[in-house]
């Protein structure tokens, strides 16, 4: 009887450690979100709707300009602390690792679309964009607490009451989109994402942050190279 106990003690701790392997916890649309002051102007901004950031702004001429631009600058990915304890309080390294990853995902995702320039020219699309929130998932109690029915429980009121499960990760982000001549408005949006609570769990601390990143990227390129049309849906 013993080691039937302890065989199954093994076989559920393993399954602990083999489903962090599967993949990452898919990311969700927090419900709501603060400006952090990165684009100064919001007045523009209005509630975003389904699919779309949670404020964003889109300039109404831009369907009918967008084939004059073929090339992008994007300026370096900003740490914007203002207000937000935890980003203040980060590694310099760790806050390095967010950055290259958004710069990243940023120059892959337009790349595919525009040539990417690092001085203003005509038809260039500027972009400029900031962290305003970045907390790291809790891997190994996210991932066990798929499995303890006091912790999912738990978890699961926390998100039917807040929108954001227990021990998930969470980012937020600014951009401002300008032609680079002018200065005009082409886009701005403010959006927050938090990791969704799955069987699958996550690999490292930073997945559900580094998922939004790469989840804002491609939607950005997408609106911008389709002249504002939205992304079919995954």
């Amino acid at each position: 009887m013993r080691n039937n106990n302890k065989r199954t003690k093994l076989g559920i701790f393993g399954l602990i450690l083999v489903i962090p392997m599967l993949g990452c916890a898919p990311t969700k649309q927090a419900r709501d979100v603060e400006p952090a002051g990165f684009l100064g102007d919001y007045s523009m901004l209005g509630e975003g709707k389904e699919g779309e950031a949670l404020k964003i702004y889109l300039n109404p001429s831009y369907q009918s300009t967008c084939h004059n631009y073929d090339k992008v600058l994007i300026e370096p990915v900003r740490i914007w602390v203002s207000g937000n304890k935890d980003l203040a309080e980060m590694p310099l390294a760790e806050r390095q690792v967010l950055v290259n990853h958004m710069h990243g995902s940023l120059v892959d995702e337009l790349g595919k679309h525009y040539r990417i320039v690092r001085t203003p020219e005509p038809g260039t699309i500027r972009i400029r964009t900031a962290i305003t929130e970045a907390e790291g998932s809790w891997v190994a109690l996210d991932t066990v607490s798929s499995f303890v029915p006091q912790l999912l429980v738990m978890s699961t009121i926390k998100e039917v009451a807040t929108g954001t499960a227990t021990f998930v990760g969470r980012a937020g982000a600014e951009a401002d989109i300008t032609d680079a001549m002018t200065g005009e408005r082409i886009a701005a949006a403010v959006d927050r994402r938090v990791g969704k609570k799955s069987y699958e769990g996550v690999t490292q601390q930073w997945d559900d942050v580094t998922r939004s990143f790469d989840y804002w990227a491609g939607r950005m390129a997408y609106r911008l190279a389709n002249c504002g049309a939205m992304p079919p849906e995954q």
